[in-house]
C-alpha cells in the first residue's frame, strides 16, 4: 500500500510480503508462464510442430524483459502487455515465431496474473489465519474459565465466561478459514478469451488450446472467458472485506474491554501519548478497526469496477488494479495486527 509522503504510517498499513506479489517481477513471471503455456498449447491442438513449440517456449523462458520501457508505454496503452509482447517478439526467432501470443489478448495475460497472485495470496493467509485461531485457542485455554461482564447495547448484562467472548471472535474466523479451499475453486480459472472473448482466431481449436493452458498453469477451464463476468475477483475481494470485518470486531472489543479496565483485560506493549505519559494506547486494537473500515469502503469500488461496458473495459479494469492488491494488502496486514494483538493479551477476565 502507498503511504505516500506519511512514511512514518508505512508499518501500520503495509505488508510487503503482499505487496510484492503484486510487483512487475511476478507480474512479468506470470506473463512468460502463460505465452510458454499458449504455444505448447497450440502445439497440442497440431497448430505448431512441438520441437518448434519447445524451443519458443525456452526462448520465452530466456526472456528478461525491460521493465522501464514497459511502464512508460503503459501510459500510452493503459495496460503492460502490447509492449511486453513487442519486446518478446523481437527476443525470439524461429518457425513458431509468428504464433506467439497466437489468439490471445492483453487481457488474458493480465487477469490470469492476478489470479496467480491471488492464489499466492491465499496461501499467506492460510498461513496466519491457522496461527490466528491456534492462538486462539491458547488463550481460550488460559484464560476462558476467567469470569467476565457480558455487554449488550453498550449495557452490562449477565457474568460469563471468557471463553464465550474469545468463541464469538474465532468461529467467524473459523468458518472463513474452511471456505479457502472453495475460494480457492472460484477464483483460480484461467482467462482466455482473445480479442472479444470468443477465441474466434482459434476456431475448432479453441477448447483444446485452453484446456492445455489451463493444465499447464495449475487453473481451471470454466469453458468461457470472463473479460466483462468478473465473478472471480469480486469473490475474492469479498471473503476479504468479511475477514477484516471479522478482525475489526476483535479490535473494537479488545478496545473496549481496555477502557473497561484489569478486570476485562490487560494487554502489554499499548501505544505512548505525548500528553499522557500514564496512558497504554490499545493501538494495535484501533488497527484492526481502521483497517476493516478501510476495505468496507474498498469493496464498494470493486462493486464499481464489476461494471464493463459491452465485451471489455478499460476504464473498470483500470479501477480494479487500483483497489484490489490494496484490499489484499490491508487484508495481509490486519491478519499479521492481530496475531500480534491476541499475543499481547496478558489476562482477560476475573479469575474465578
Amino acid at each position: 500500500m502507498d503511504a505516500g509522503e506519511h512514511r512514518w504510517a508505512a508499518g501500520l498499513y503495509s505488508d510487503p510480503k503482499i505487496a510484492e506479489l503484486f510487483s512487475d517481477a511476478p507480474l512479468f513471471a506470470s506473463f512468460s508462464r502463460f505465452e510458454q503455456a499458449l504455444i505448447k498449447g497450440l502445439a497440442k491442438a497440431g497448430l505448431v510442430a512441438a520441437a518448434d513449440a519447445e524451443d519458443l517456449a525456452r526462448q520465452i523462458g530466456d526472456f528478461a524483459p525491460d521493465g522501464a520501457a514497459i511502464a512508460e508505454a503503459g501510459i500510452r496503452d493503459g495496460v503492460p502487455v502490447p509492449e511486453y509482447v513487442r519486446q518478446l517478439r523481437a527476443h525470439v526467432s524461429g518457425p513458431a515465431k509468428p504464433m506467439l501470443h497466437h489468439g490471445a489478448t492483453s487481457q488474458d495475460l493480465m487477469d490470469t496474473a492476478t489470479i496467480e497472485a491471488l492464489i499466492s495470496v491465499n496461501v499467506i493467509f492460510a498461513e496466519r489465519l491457522d496461527a490466528l485461531l491456534q492462538q486462539l485457542d491458547e488463550l481460550s485455554t488460559r484464560c476462558g474459565k476467567n469470569e467476565l461482564q457480558a455487554i449488550t447495547r453498550m449495557q452490562p448484562a449477565v457474568l460469563f465466561h471468557a471463553s464465550e467472548r474469545i468463541a464469538t471472535w474465532r468461529q467467524p474466523l473459523s468458518a472463513l478459514r474452511e471456505r479457502l479451499p472453495a475460494l480457492r475453486e472460484q477464483t483460480g480459472v484461467l482467462q482466455f478469451g482473445g480479442a472479444v472473448g470468443d477465441l474466434q482466431a482459434l476456431g475448432d481449436n479453441a477448447a483444446t488450446v485452453a484446456r492445455s493452458i489451463a493444465s499447464e498453469l495449475g487453473l481451471s477451464w470454466p469453458g468461457h472467458s470472463w473479460h466483462s463476468d468478473r465473478g472471480p475477483v469480486i469473490a475474492q475481494a469479498n471473503w476479504m472485506s468479511e475477514l477484516t470485518g471479522t478482525l475489526g470486531k476483535i479490535g473494537q472489543d479488545v478496545a473496549l474491554m481496555a477502557l473497561r479496565g484489569a478486570d476485562d483485560i490487560r494487554i502489554s506493549g499499548g501505544g505512548s501519548s505525548s500528553a499522557m505519559p500514564h496512558k497504554q494506547n490499545p493501538v494495535t486494537a484501533e488497527r484492526l478497526v481502521t483497517m476493516a473500515r478501510f476495505n468496507a469502503t474498498l469493496i464498494s469500488g470493486m462493486h464499481q469496477a464489476q461494471i464493463h461496458e459491452l465485451e471489455r473495459s478499460g476504464a473498470a479494469w483500470m479501477l480494479e488494479w487500483m483497489i484490489l492488491p490494496q484490499i489484499c494488502e490491508t487484508t495481509g496486514t490486519s491478519l499479521s495486527a492481530a496475531l500480534a494483538l491476541i499475543q499481547s493479551i496478558e489476562h482477560m477476565g476475573k479469575s474465578a
